[in-house]
């Protein structure tokens, strides 16, 4: 699998969040703060570091802040607990890959490592082909098939990748926050499954496996029926989607109110995601149609 630097001052809360990993195929490096993170980066980089936010002589926001400046290309996942709310909004907008709340961890964070870490996995034989695009279109119809939504991410990301719009941490970024609000329309929209299934059905999606909700609600003709209009507009200055569920449409308040609230909703959707990764995040009157838009840098200064 990959290697995980994991950032914890609690003995008890790191051997807690290593055997979720190591249980899952991960080799895991040890870190007791910022510092000793940052001592063990420029001896050998991990593929991900997962980073707790309160830590003594240097906290995981203060670490992100020195990840972006020494190693911008590596990923990084925080772990967020009650209280630390205000830190998490900020070191996702100051460059954290993805954050997973600390009552979730075993179900959320080995699901947040692959997505963080599958974003660039595109075929090189078609790089220099799609470095001569100007802009290019997308429209998709989908049912309810959790397992399309990656493939749909990873397609989209291919395309801005190779048009070099973003560098990777911000596609790391723009993947995270496209999945969650395409998850968010198909769960929460179409399917209306209330918090614990769309948790649940997270947990199945690490594992290949159709959670008996998912299922249920896709046999029901009500739920079944019902399709998530998806168009992305890909080009230079700026990359535009339109999410358009035909269920009981987004929550305005959660995607609309404030930053903070919006992490700690347990409800498995990555809201706070959502928010923090786009320039602009917009709801049309109906509640049904969710516009997100992200501002590309000029391609010659994309590397």
């Amino acid at each position: 699998m990959s290697t995980v630097l994991l950032v914890e001052d609690s003995p008890t809360q790191a051997l807690e969040i290593r055997l979720i990993l190591e249980g899952r195929g991960h080799q895991v490096q040890l870190a007791a703060n910022g510092v000793e993170a940052l001592a063990r980066l420029r001896q050998d980089l991990p593929d991900v570091v997962v980073t707790d936010l309160e830590m003594p002589d240097m906290n995981g926001m203060e670490l992100v802040d020195q990840l972006q400046a020494e190693f911008p290309q590596l990923p990084s996942i925080l772990v967020t607990a009650r209280g630390s709310e205000t830190l998490a909004v900020q070191a996702l907008r100051n460059g954290a890959s993805a954050y997973v709340p600390k009552s979730l961890l075993s179900t959320l964070l080995p699901a947040t490592i692959r997505d963080v870490l599958g974003v660039l996995q595109a075929d090189q034989n078609y790089a220099r082909l799609i470095d001569t695009l100007i802009s290019n279109d997308f429209r998709f119809r989908l049912p309810s098939d959790p397992f399309l939504i990656a493939p749909l991410v990873d397609l989209v990301v291919q395309m801005i990748a190779g048009m070099r719009l973003l560098r990777k941490s911000e596609l790391i970024q723009f993947s995270s926050s496209l999945g969650h609000a395409i998850m968010f329309g198909m769960l929460h929209g179409n399917l209306e499954l209330n918090a614990a299934a769309v948790v649940d059905l997270r947990e199945c999606l690490a594992t290949g496996q159709e959670a008996p909700s998912v299922s249920e609600r896709r046999a029901d003709a009500v739920f079944g029926d019902r399709r998530l209009t998806v168009e992305v507009s890909v080009s230079d200055p700026e990359i535009r989607c339109r999410i358009v569920d035909q269920g009981r449409g987004f929550d305005r308040d959660l995607l609309l109110g404030d930053a903070e609230r919006a992490i700690f909703h347990e409800d498995g959707h990555g809201v706070g995601m959502i928010t923090s990764f786009m320039d602009v995040t917009e709801l049309d009157d109906s509640g049904h149609a969710l516009t997100l838009i992200k501002r590309t840098a000029c391609r010659d200064r994309v590397t």
